[in-house]
């Protein structure tokens, strides 16, 4: 079996010849309507931390964009929570390497940190900072690039069977986790399942049908940071091509960071958000469940939905539109967020909504419900891509 990243190239910066190349690797793209994403890390280790093929053999010289120093030896050591100032999340501390490469690590925070994070490791060494001795060293692993594939990785993929028998992938998940310093950026996230209900607030369907619906998110991400909390946001885009950004994690949905108590550091000063890479099972899973939602915080669901780390973009209540969800300060955090890992988005990740939950009917032999597209703005509405559809097909 041989496989191969659907990876079109695009303009790099560097000189030649890293001039032109792929997001993950060397630009290759037998078809690109087929291709990685671009802007998110689709090629990732199992926490959402990129991942790569270097475009050069790294006995001979290291890939700029890949370098070998972002899977560190195990006989050199591999991070792991305590050493970087964490208490272990519920799930426990990372285990040891089982062969050549470290499987798992954290990674130290990258050159040019000034402030100290919320979560640092004292520093073991007299007359040393703790600051320094937190930030990654130039033969440290170096969180704004990407981490190599490694010969012995599992890997699981998708892509499109060629007829000369290769495998053009779009997506990798490698069985690797690479955590980033606690409390700072860069770190990654990664989509995986989740779905979001379409919430026709009527009992009664269009075609006069006892029907069920219910406001109700599911949502799996992955995540580099097991502190900080993360928060869900559709994304709503209007005919003029604005993003606006519907918080919809706040602490009635999920029942964390207690507005009502004192909130922990890991809070951010913030009500809600996800935390159960910090509290479940896996160390890099977030995770939400949510089927009784505030009332219109989920319906009229968008075409797109984001996760981000709070310890990029903040939502806030200061300046929060109660009609809409939306926060002006939020919107501008996002659309700055910086770029790393050779163009890709931190801190956050972007998806088109898959899977819509619509109303059911609740007695057998009655007519169908109907799919209720009306509560879909984008279908209605349009938005600066699609719509409106005409003629209406309800």
């Amino acid at each position: 079996m041989v496989l191969q990243i659907n990876d079109p190239g695009h303009d790099t910066g560097l000189p030649p010849p890293f001039n032109k190349d792929g997001r993950f690797g060397r630009a290759q793209s037998p078809d690109p309507r087929f291709s990685v994403d671009d802007e998110n890390p689709t090629i990732h280790a199992a926490t959402g931390y990129p991942m790569c093929v270097p475009r050069t053999n790294p006995a001979v010289a290291d890939d700029p964009l890949c370098p070998q120093k972002n899977r560190p030896k195990a006989n050199l050591g591999c991070r792991n929570f305590s050493q970087a100032g964490v208490a272990p999340p519920v799930s426990g501390e990372l285990g040891l390497p089982t062969g050549t490469y470290c499987t798992q690590f954290v990674m130290r925070a990258v050159p040019g940190t000034t402030a100290k994070p919320p979560f640092f490791a004292p520093d073991p060494k007299a007359g040393a900072t703790d600051l320094v001795y937190n930030i990654a060293q130039p033969t440290d692993p170096d969180a704004r690039q990407q981490a190599p594939l490694e010969v012995g990785d599992y890997i699981s993929f998708s892509g499109t069977l060629l007829s000369n028998g290769i495998i053009s992938t779009h997506t990798i998940e490698a069985n690797v986790g690479i955590y980033t310093q606690p409390g700072i950026q860069p770190s990654y996230l990664a989509i995986g399942e989740f779905g979001v209900g379409t919430a026709d607030p009527l009992a009664t369907s269009i075609n006069g049908v006892p029907q069920e619906t219910q406001d109700r998110i599911f949502l799996e991400a992955e995540t580099t940071d097991v502190k900080v909390p993360v928060d869900i946001y559709m994304v709503d885009v209007g005919p003029d091509g604005i993003e606006h950004n519907r918080w919809a994690t706040m602490f009635e949905m999920t029942g964390e960071c207690d507005p009502s108590a004192t909130l922990a550091v890991s809070c951010m000063g913030v009500d809600g958000g996800i935390t159960t890479q910090n509290t479940g099972p896996q160390p890099q899973r977030a995770r939400i469940r949510a089927t009784k939602s505030i009332t219109g915080i989920l319906s009229q669901p968008s075409r797109n939905i984001r996760v981000a780390a709070r310890s990029l973009c903040k939502p806030t209540h200061a300046d929060l539109d109660v009609n809409t969800g939306h926060s002006a300060s939020l919107d501008a955090c996002l659309s700055a967020a910086p770029l790393a890992a050779n163009g890709l988005m931190v801190g956050q990740y972007s998806a088109p909504v898959f899977e819509y939950i619509f109303p059911e009917g609740v007695r057998p032999g009655d007519l169908v419900v109907p799919n209720d597209f009306w509560h879909l703005p984008f279908l209605r509405f349009g938005d600066a891509d699609v719509g409106p559809l005409t003629p209406t097909p309800w």
